[in-house]
């Protein structure tokens, strides 16, 4: 009998299959080697296929939405409405996270469900939170500018060079678009927001930047907790949003 916490999966097309949560991180979309939890068939092309949503344990478990298209969305108990998920949701035993599958011809839709399951009754200690108490980042769109909070104290961040800046704008952008919360930008659309459409950048040139720009907003840039790296995929930005 497992001990983690684990989806059950069911699909429009039939497919059923499990998941187990090993991590305090996971990404849910439509192609394997970009996500931990793929859901294919996906004929229509309705899902994401980077991150639609991700799972998190942030003293709890949550759903996220990552800004899809199709939307994500929750069902508390069987066979009550689905609920679109505003940014992210926590979600519970027994609650099923739905995602859109199939458009039908006679106007209907059919989704994938996972249904969560949690064995331990209680909470694993040690757990970090989604921002920390002495410290986290705000960026006033307004006017365009960035500020680190610690331990009451608020400081603007001015030295940051025009790329480093249009990077942060854009996921500020983006984070504001979810609800607040933060969204996972691939590598490619971040280097088509600093460097334009047609740029041929390298990623690592991203990498570069993405380094500079820790070294000015991160307390510890070598170990960052504000622009987050999720390997493979691209990178976040936790904002708290301001009041």
């Amino acid at each position: 009998m497992t001990v983690y916490p684990y989806f059950d999966i069911r699909g429009p097309l039939g497919d059923n299959f499990q998941f187990e949560v090993k991590a305090e991180y996971v990404t849910i979309g439509r192609f394997e080697q970009w996500n931990d939890i793929a859901l294919n068939p996906d004929p229509q092309q309705l899902i994401s296929r980077k991150a639609h949503c991700t799972i998190e344990y942030k003293n709890g478990w949550w759903v996220v939405d990552n800004g899809s298209v199709n939307r994500t969305f929750l069902r508390k108990m069987p066979h009550e409405p689905i609920e679109a998920v505003q940014g992210r949701a926590q979600i519970h035993e027994g609650e099923a996270i739905c995602i859109l599958g199939q458009l039908l011809e006679e106007g209907g839709q059919v989704f994938w469900e996972l249904t969560f399951h949690d064995p331990a009754v209680t909470n694993p200690a040690g757990r970090r939170n989604v921002f920390p108490l002495d410290a986290f980042l705000e960026y006033d769109w307004t006017q365009a500018r960035l500020y680190r909070i610690e331990h009451g104290y608020r400081q603007e961040l001015q030295r940051l060079r025009p790329q480093e800046h249009k990077l942060v704008r854009y996921m500020a952008q983006r984070n504001r678009a979810n609800d607040g919360e933060p969204v996972l930008c691939s590598f490619e659309e971040l280097i088509a927001a600093v460097w334009g459409d047609e740029s041929s950048m390298p990623d690592s040139d991203l990498a570069h930047l993405v380094w500079q720009l820790r070294r000015k907003i991160e307390r510890d840039y070598k170990q960052p907790q504000f622009l987050e790296l999720v390997r493979g995929l691209g990178y976040r930005l936790q904002l708290r949003p301001l009041d």
